[in-house]
C-alpha cells in the first residue's frame, strides 16, 4: 500500500475524520457551536482511545513483520513492549478520567459540595494528554509502518 493513503486512512481518518465531521455543523449552528462540540468530543481523553486503536495496529504490524521472518527481532520486540506500555498508559489514563467524570457526577447528584473542580468543566491536563498520546502513537506507528516498509 502507498505510504499516503496508509497515513490517511490509519492516522488521519480515526484522528482528524471526527474533527472535521463535527466542523460541519457549523454552517447551520455557528463556529460557536462546533468549537463547543469539538472540545465536549476530548474534554474527558476521548483521544486515548485513538491511540490505544493506533497502538494495537502497530503491535499488529511488527508480530506480522515478526512472522513473516525478519531480521530485526531485537527493534521489533521493542517496539511491541512500548506499544503495549503505552496502549496500557492510555487506559490508565482513560479509566482515571472516567472515575474522576463520576466522582464529581455522582456527588453533584447528591447535592454534595464540589470542591476545587464543577461538572463539565474542561480538564486541560487530560486534554493535552489525550493529543500528546495520540500524537506520539501516531508518529512511533508511521516510523514502524516506513522502517518495516
Amino acid at each position: 500500500m502507498n505510504l499516503f493513503f496508509w497515513m490517511l486512512l490509519n492516522l488521519a481518518v480515526p484522528i482528524a475524520g471526527p474533527v472535521f465531521t463535527l466542523a460541519l455543523v457549523a454552517p447551520a449552528f455557528g463556529w460557536r457551536v462546533a468549537r463547543t462540540m469539538i472540545a465536549a468530543s476530548v474534554k474527558d481523553g476521548q483521544l486515548f482511545w485513538c491511540a490505544i486503536g493506533l497502538c494495537a495496529a502497530a503491535i499488529y504490524e511488527a508480530v506480522t513483520a515478526l512472522e513473516q521472518g525478519s531480521r530485526e527481532t531485537s527493534l521489533l520486540a521493542l517496539g511491541i513492549v512500548g506499544f503495549c506500555g503505552l496502549a496500557f498508559a492510555c487506559s490508565i489514563a482513560v479509566t482515571a478520567g472516567l472515575l474522576r467524570v463520576r466522582q464529581d457526577g455522582s456527588g453533584a447528584a447528591i447535592g454534595d459540595r464540589q470542591t476545587g473542580r464543577v461538572v463539565g468543566t474542561f480538564s486541560r491536563g487530560v486534554v493535552a494528554m489525550s493529543i500528546i498520546s495520540i500524537c506520539l502513537a501516531a508518529t512511533l506507528s508511521a516510523a514502524l509502518h516506513i522502517h518495516l516498509n
